[in-house]
């Protein structure tokens, strides 16, 4: 064999070589390979192009502003982050969502931030979506989704509890109500009234359980299309709350030894009192009363 030959095939052999040695190291290969190449050699031209998302990302209502923290994005040249969001009305469900841009964040490594005024009363209870993006001085860009907040101040939920006869409004039985942030309402005692023919009762009534259609109430109002058998007048019931999140405030029936039966499998729906507001007095927010599954939740609990 000649010269030429001999170097062709020790030169077809290197290339062999090389090639099942990246193959093997993973640097060749699925874009999973590629990716843990890049991770490897930081010095790379695809190291110095990738961008890190934001993580640990929360979002909560504060008053009508919503209040954001994160950790930022660390690898590669981060260099702005951005702000991006919807009013998502009465969907919780964020695929899809058409965000704009809402603001730039004031520098590279900022990792709290607060969208002022964002919610006012009309759109009190809306579903809101974010994301935070890491940005770079080329194309790169990396998103961080949050989860679907509402804005304003809404009751989240509601629970019902029996501590006694099960179907049967007592005292002792506990009304459970879930706010998406702090509210300034307080500790102590409240009247609850329940009314047979309006199938109401109302939370903090006002006038000594005299009618469920004009008396008001200073913490909700509970409806069903259940039937309730007779009309009790729970005047010392007791109020206590948490002082971190998950706001929850806890109604205790008491006062009275009436009970009242309801009848089987009943919908609870709640309705907030106007009167509640946030606990934040910048930009305060007033509780959602609107009808509308945003501010109004149910619940099948039972007492």
């Amino acid at each position: 064999m000649g010269h030429d030959a001999l170097r062709r095939a020790a030169g077809a052999l290197a290339v062999l070589a090389t090639a099942a040695l990246l193959l093997g190291n993973g640097i060749v290969g699925t874009t999973s390979a590629l990716f843990n190449g890049e991770t490897t050699n930081t010095g790379s031209a695809f190291a110095g192009g990738w961008v890190g998302a934001p993580t640990a990302g929360t979002v909560n209502a504060l008053g009508y502003d919503m209040s954001f923290a994160w950790t930022v994005g660390t690898h590669g040249p981060v260099t702005g982050q951005q702000l991006y969001g919807v009013n998502n009305g009465t969907s919780s469900s964020c695929t899809g969502a058409a965000y704009g841009a809402l603001a730039t964040m004031a520098s590279a490594s900022t990792a709290a931030y607060t969208d002022a005024n964002r919610a006012t009363l009309a759109t009190d209870g809306n579903w809101w979506c974010y994301e935070l993006v890491s940005t770079s001085a080329t194309v790169w860009t990396a998103p961080l989704i949050l989860p679907a907040t509402q804005i304003g101040l809404v009751t989240s939920g509601v629970l019902i509890t029996d501590h006694s006869t099960p179907g049967t409004i007592r005292a002792t039985d506990t009304i459970q109500l879930t706010f998406n942030q702090r509210t300034n309402v307080g500790t102590g005692n409240v009247r609850v009234c329940v009314f047979s023919a309006a199938k109401t009762i109302l939370i903090g009534d006002s006038n000594n359980c005299a009618s469920a259609t004009t008396d008001g109430y200073t913490v909700a109002k509970l409806t069903t299309t259940a039937t309730i058998s007779a009309n009790a007048n729970y005047g010392s019931s007791t109020v206590t709350r948490t002082t971190v999140a998950p706001w929850t405030m806890t109604i205790t029936l008491a006062g009275a030894a009436t009970q009242s039966v309801v009848g089987t499998s009943p919908t609870w729906t709640l309705t907030g009192s106007a009167s509640i507001l946030s606990n934040a007095t910048v930009d305060r927010a007033t509780m959602c009363s609107a009808a509308n599954t945003n501010c109004q939740p149910t619940t099948t609990s039972n007492f």
